[in-house]
Parts: C-alpha cells; structure tokens; sequence
C-alpha cells in the first residue's frame, strides 16, 4: 500500500515529527508513506529523505480565517492548479490512500475524489473558526471514506450531528521518554537558570503560541511566589517569528509582574526529556488543543502535571489519578493545583508513575501505527462499498 501524507507546513514541529514516526512503523507494516509539503523551509523535506522517504513539492495552499482576505485570496487563485498538481502525484505515484494531515484539507479532498482515490482525512484542531470549521465537516462527510479524529474532542467541535469516525491519538516514544533509562542533569538545570536546591522548578513545553496561554501561568505564577515562596519557571520552546508579538506581550507581562527572575524563556531545546525530568511540576497552560504531544511525553517521564481540561486533555489523563486538571484562562485556579502539587511530592510521585502507566497502555508509537493501518484499510474498503457521487459543500 501506497499512502500520501499531505501536511499543511514545511517546518520541522509535533505533526511533522509524529508523521515521520509512524511513517516509520508503518514501512514495518509494507505501507510505504509519500509526503506532499508546502514550499518554504527544507528541514522536514530533508529528515523525510534522510530516512529515504519520498517528498512531493509543493504541496497544497492553505485556507486562512476569514479576515485574511490576501490570504485567502493567493489560496482561491492558486486552488485549481493546486488540486490538479496534487491529483497528477497522486496517479503518478500509485497512491493507494490520500492522508490529510489537517483539518482545511479542501485540495486533497477535491484530487482524492477526481482520482478515485480512498481518503482518510485527519481532523487534529479545535481552533478552526466559523465557518471554515463548517466547510471542512460538510466536505469531509461528502468525500471522505474515513474520518479521523486526533481526540474525540475534535469530533465534539467540528460535527453538529454524529458521523462515523475512528479516533487516532497521536503517540509519544516511551523508549526515548523513560525515566529509568533518561539521565537528568537537574544541578546543570539548575546552575543555567541560576537557583540552588530548595527552589522548586515549574516547567512548560511548547512553541510560544497564544494558544498555549502562557500568561495565564504567568499570573498563576505571580500567586505562587507571593504565596510559596521562591519559584523557577522555565518556558521551552520555539519563539516563531510569526508570533513575535506574543513573545514581547509575555516580557512585559514579566516585567509589570516582577518575574524576570522566575520567568525564564529556554527557546527550543533537544534535551526535553532530561528537562521533564528535573521539573518538579508540569504545566500545561494551553486555551485550546486537540491531544497535546507535551503531555504525553510528560506522562511517559512521570511528570506531575498540571493541566488545563481543554480539548482531548482529559482524555489522556483523569484529574486526581494522572494529574491535576482545571479550567482554562483561570490563573487562582492553575495557582492553586500548582501549589497543591508542590506541596505533595508523594502525591506526585502517585500520580507520575500513574502517567506514565497510562501512556504505556494507550499512546505508545506501536499503538498509533496500527491505528494508521486499520485507518487506511478501512478506507479502502469503504470506497468499494462507496457509489461515486457528486461533492456537495
């Protein structure tokens, strides 16, 4: 079996890395993936043909919200040729399944259905607004074999009315996360952000992304100290240069709070797992998500983790037995479980061996690529039993 991966950014981040991955495990299986990506940054074209996977450029422009008017206006100029260029590699490559990787998949759908060809389209957001988040259920209830979800959440926020789906979480490397096998080197940790032992370490994975919400730990935090004591919060991950604005919004946040000290923004690190390791309290502030890559590696490190109950968030780990789970946009609330955290290392410990349990038992890699096979079988199939019918939107 042939399969195209069709995903929405170039750039080198959790989608990208989770398709490669289970790009990997599914070669084991005899289903050799193509992947098809945007013009723009070559790191991820060169992770996929390093490993001797075949990439297809460019791929498909990308639907904005509605005020993005010359946005949108380059993806309805470039549409047509868009799905012409992509149903030519899909019969010139024998592509067996056509595999959105994202939720605005309209080329892909438009040159699956010219070509006859199963599609399996993955909804992974619940960030999509109207009415795009409409356009996108309707055509994928229209044209797609499969519909696949990366939470049941994301099902909830895109289909009004129940429809067939197969919900596939994304996976996390219970191998490399391993806290018996990871070294932490909590005093290098510690002497970079220059604090000694007895401040406790409150830590965040993920791009600098408003939808992360990382002024809402930031006001959190502000509690924390004033009520704790003394407290580390290192912020890892990128700083795009597309959100920028956030960033500068976050450092004067920092400023007006008094927390350049507390607050430390570590940019992106490959040492994630040692640096889970050294926390003493996870967090995960986001406002929305769909079944975050950051709480599954922190679950597999045996992390206590703080989180917000948004998208598929609960549906990884239960408040009280994996973590600590509470509203979004609600700092007393985030402040409170961090300082419940914090004060309880035994119920840490408790909860972070749970995590880390559930994380073997339900997200391993292995689990994910059979996911992917059953998926792409099961798209086959339905388009034999499938008549031909027009695309309705």
């Amino acid at each position: 079996m042939r399969v195209l991966n069709s995903l929405a950014d170039p750039r080198v981040g959790g989608p990208q890395l989770r398709a490669l991955t289970v790009a990997r495990g599914l070669r084991d299986r005899g289903i050799e993936t193509v992947f098809h990506v945007p013009d723009g940054d070559d790191a991820f074209e060169r992770m996929a043909t390093d490993a001797d996977f075949e990439v297809v450029r460019p791929g498909p422009s990308q639907m904005r919200p509605p005020p993005n008017l010359l946005a949108n206006a380059r993806f309805a100029a470039r549409f047509l040729p868009s799905v012409a260029r992509l149903a030519s590699t899909i019969e010139r490559r024998e592509i067996d399944v056509v595999h959105p990787s994202m939720t605005l998949a309209l080329p892909a759908a438009i040159a699956a259905w010219r070509t006859d060809t199963p599609l399996a389209w993955f909804f992974n957001d619940t960030g999509t607004p109207w009415p795009l988040d409409r356009v996108a259920a309707r055509l994928a209830r229209a044209t797609a074999d499969e519909i696949a979800l990366a939470a049941d959440a994301v099902g909830d926020y895109f289909f009004e009315e129940p429809v067939a789906t197969q919900t596939v979480y994304p996976p996390v490397d219970i191998d490399e996360f391993d806290p018996s096998t990871v070294t932490a080197d909590e005093a290098a940790l510690r002497e970079e952000l220059g604090v000694g032992e007895d401040v406790p370490i409150v830590g965040t994975v993920g791009n600098v992304n408003p939808v992360k919400g990382h002024e809402y730990l930031l006001r959190a935090i502000a509690r924390v100290r004033d009520r704790v004591g003394p407290v580390v919060v290192p912020i890892v991950g990128k700083l795009l240069e597309s959100r920028r604005e956030y960033a500068d919004r976050l450092r004067r946040l920092r400023a007006r709070l008094d927390l350049e000290d507390v607050v430390r923004f570590l940019g992106h690190r490959s040492d994630v797992p040692a640096l889970l390791s050294a926390f003493d309290v996870f967090v995960l502030p986001s406002v929305t998500e769909a079944c975050p890559i950051a709480v599954l590696e922190a679950m597999a490190m045996e992390s206590a983790i703080v989180a917000t109950r948004v998208g598929g968030v609960p549906e990884q780990l239960e408040d009280g037995t994996h973590g600590w789970l509470v509203p979004p946009t609600d700092p007393p609330a985030l402040a409170t479980a961090i300082e419940n955290a914090l004060a309880s290392p035994a119920e840490r410990r408790r909860r972070g061996t749970a995590a880390r349990r559930r994380a073997v038992a339900a997200f391993s890699v292995e689990q994910c690529v059979d996911r992917h096979r059953d998926l792409y079988e099961a798209a086959r199939e339905s388009r034999t039993r499938r008549p031909t019918e027009p695309v309705r939107t």
